[in-house]
């Protein structure tokens, strides 16, 4: 278990938005050089403003991978433009989402139609993430989400780019470690990097936990004895049991897809990057109620 839990941490992701970047501690100081550090989509960040925060990253040593969200694209010249920008800094690999836009402002309203233009690879992108929704998507049958995603992954690899997947964050390995295995079971067979909170507050991470839909994974939570409420009761909440649910699934099924974790720090990047660096260089133990507890 130990083994595993090191090799999910290995080359563990951040998550910032180009709005807080400005007031994070230095990058250098709080990760690993080479860190991948996902620059949010929001809906009235300019686009500029990912650029320069992408540079920022770049020249602090990570490698920044911005959201491209297909909904906010108005059109083809101006993908071209948005590709050449993040080129020009540096950006070899996006995550391409639909972008949470009821409305798209333009011709592009799927991660497909970003991907099949054939400007990525132009622009000099290698890498490409996609989104899994392990939970659902309050918008989308499931059965249209699976074959939305085959064709993302299919389509990218027919461009020439390495995709793998991102999924939204949770708060339970159960929904997670269900979907790995149905979308294996239906022939997906790239990487997933498995979102999970960082060392935030509860009241943080219920109030995005309801907005991001992760109903599944606070079921789960309510069930577990005390779940919501040792929660609710907790100053900053350690996704640990996730974790080790995760690890516990790999190590059972040597085939799964789960590779990585992706953290959504909410504001607690160094103490998220802090414990997610403890756990990869096994400063850390289980203790005898199956919880991670840091031994550094």
């Amino acid at each position: 278990m130990g083994a595993v839990l090191r090799g999910l941490m290995a080359r563990f992701s951040v998550e910032i938005t180009p709005r807080e970047a400005p007031s994070l501690p230095p990058l250098a100081d709080v990760l690993p050089t080479g860190t991948a550090v996902y620059l949010t989509f929001l809906p009235n960040t300019p686009w500029e403003q990912t650029v320069a925060t992408a540079r920022a990253v770049r020249e602090a040593g990570m490698r920044p991978v911005p959201h491209l969200a297909a909904r906010a694209v108005p059109d083809h010249p101006t993908l071209r433009r948005m590709l050449a920008d993040v080129a020009a800094v540096g950006v070899e690999e996006l995550l391409v989402l639909a972008g949470s836009l009821a409305t798209p402002v333009g011709q592009f309203h799927e991660t497909a139609q970003i991907l099949d233009t054939g400007y990525l690879e132009d622009a000099g992108i290698r890498r490409v993430g996609v989104v899994g929704h392990p939970e659902g998507h309050p918008d989308v049958e499931d059965d249209e989400l699976f074959r939305a995603l085959a064709a993302k992954c299919r389509i990218a690899r027919e461009r020439g780019l390495d995709p793998y997947l991102v999924t939204q964050f949770a708060f339970a390995a159960e929904p997670i470690v269900a979907w790995e295995r149905g979308i294996r079971a239906m022939g997906v067979d790239v990487p997933v990097h498995v979102g999970l909170p960082g060392l935030t507050t509860p009241t943080r991470l219920l109030r995005f936990g309801l907005r991001c839909g992760v109903g599944a994974s606070l079921k789960v939570l309510r069930q577990q004895s005390g779940g919501l409420l040792r929660l609710a009761a907790s100053p900053v909440h350690h996704p640990d049991v996730t974790l080790l649910g995760l690890a516990a699934a790999v190590s059972a099924e040597p085939a799964s897809l789960l590779r990585g974790i992706h953290f959504f720090p909410f504001g607690a990047l160094a103490a998220t990057a802090a414990w997610a660096l403890d756990i990869r260089d096994g400063r850390f133990e289980v203790d005898d109620r199956d919880r991670l507890r840091i031994t550094a």
